[in-house]
């Protein structure tokens, strides 16, 4: 079932292995040569909704104390009203600098841990795409955690979506 948000243009929908057009493209993985795509996943055994990269045709794997295969429960993020998802950014950031966002970039919800709201990073690791969670628990060392081999690593610079108000977007209403 799709859920979208009133105020913005984007959405989740769950992901059945085939890509939906209206997917939000994070970019070609230039180690393994396939399209990455932001996904939400959640595992069995441990409660909880993780960001993590969809590679068409390859596991969903999820970033939680080491490298675990996704359950059922598989989202994909989605994009309307324009064919260009100008509003969606990703803004360099680390682990000191994420209040240096500015307030019209609203941070993109991906999950909760504990506490903790969870947001969507992106990485380069080795050529590969790495997409991971944005764990806010300490706010002068937020890091972005992401599935590697198997553990979970973690790296203090990256990328965070974030989602712009600023943006002048026409939108083309049929």
């Amino acid at each position: 079932m799709a859920k979208q948000n009133i105020n913005f243009d984007y959405f989740w929908r769950d992901y059945n292995e085939i890509l939906p057009d209206d997917a939000y493209p994070v970019g070609v993985d230039t180690l393994l040569y396939t399209d990455v795509d932001v996904g939400l996943a959640s595992v069995e055994e441990i409660p909880g909704v993780y960001p993590t990269a969809i590679r068409p045709g390859k596991t969903v794997v999820v970033p939680i104390d080491r490298r675990r295969e996704a359950s059922k429960f598989k989202q994909i993020l989605l994009y309307t009203g324009s064919k260009q998802p100008e509003r969606l950014k990703w803004m360099t950031s680390g682990a000191a600098l994420l209040s240096s966002i500015p307030k019209s970039n609203h941070l993109i919800l991906a999950g909760i841990e504990g506490r903790n709201r969870l947001y969507i990073g992106r990485q380069r690791d080795q050529g590969e795409i790495v997409i991971g969670k944005i764990l806010t628990d300490d706010v002068n060392n937020v890091l972005m955690w992401y599935a590697n081999d198997h553990t979970e690593a973690s790296v203090s610079t990256y990328e965070i979506l974030t989602y712009d108000t600023s943006v002048n977007v026409d939108f083309d209403i049929k």
